[in-house]
């Protein structure tokens, strides 16, 4: 319980909430853990929780025409998710499912509109937080809608690169990368072979290294353009 209480009171969104209100979100909240690739939960479920990510990384996904599943934002440790459907009781907009093992922590619908009540800063800091994401994946979506195949995994590639701190090393398998494009893992694959023997990528089991940025940028500005 009191690990729960100090992973809740460290998740930014949760920042200068009072610890009654910390303690009522501690008391009704489950532990799940998840295995890799295991569904947290999928589109139309409906939303009685919302969730807190207490280690590893949660993958928020969009399944697309194809039967696909098409990555549009990463949960990390102390990211809070699921709260948008919750809020509209609608059903679930997108899938969760955990990109490593992980653990969530769940807290239920109504001891957490309960908090929203009682906290109006919590509730600013929500809708700003839901708005920020929203924005954020709806750009990604129009970003990649026009693309081909190559383009979109050369953009995607070069956004990993630059959020693990633009060294060139991408910890990343090629299932996962074709879930963040939304492409088969096959057109995947072929592509990332043909960029092999002209030199631009390295590809081992769980990492791609980039060797030739330029070349990445130019194929995804170009077909953009």
């Amino acid at each position: 319980m009191a690990e729960t209480m100090h992973a809740l009171r460290d998740a930014p969104i949760f920042e200068g909430v009072s610890d009654r209100i910390l303690s009522d979100f501690t008391q009704s909240s489950r532990i799940r853990a998840l295995e890799k690739g295991e569904i947290l939960f999928s589109q139309t479920d409906p939303a009685d929780t919302v969730y807190i990510v207490r280690s590893g990384c949660i993958a928020i996904f969009l399944a697309t025409l194809e039967g696909r599943e098409l990555v549009i934002n990463e949960m990390h440790r102390g990211d809070c998710f699921g709260e948008l459907s919750l809020i509209t009781d609608q059903p679930r907009s997108t899938g969760a499912l955990a990109r490593e093992s992980s653990e969530v922590i769940s807290i239920p619908r109504d001891v957490f509109l309960k908090g929203l009540e009682a906290e109006p800063e919590l509730m600013r800091r929500v809708l700003e937080t839901t708005a920020l994401r929203l924005r954020v994946s709806s750009e990604r979506e129009s970003a990649l809608a026009f693309l081909d195949a190559s383009a979109r995994i050369a953009k995607v590639l070069l956004q990993l690169d630059q959020q693990a701190g633009n060294e060139g090393v991408i910890n990343v398998t090629q299932e996962d990368l074709a879930q963040y494009v939304g492409l088969a893992r096959q057109t995947v694959a072929h592509t990332l072979g043909e960029w092999r023997r002209v030199g631009w990528v390295e590809t081992g089991r769980v990492r791609i290294v980039v060797k030739d940025r330029e070349a990445l940028e130019r194929l995804a500005s170009e077909i953009e353009g």
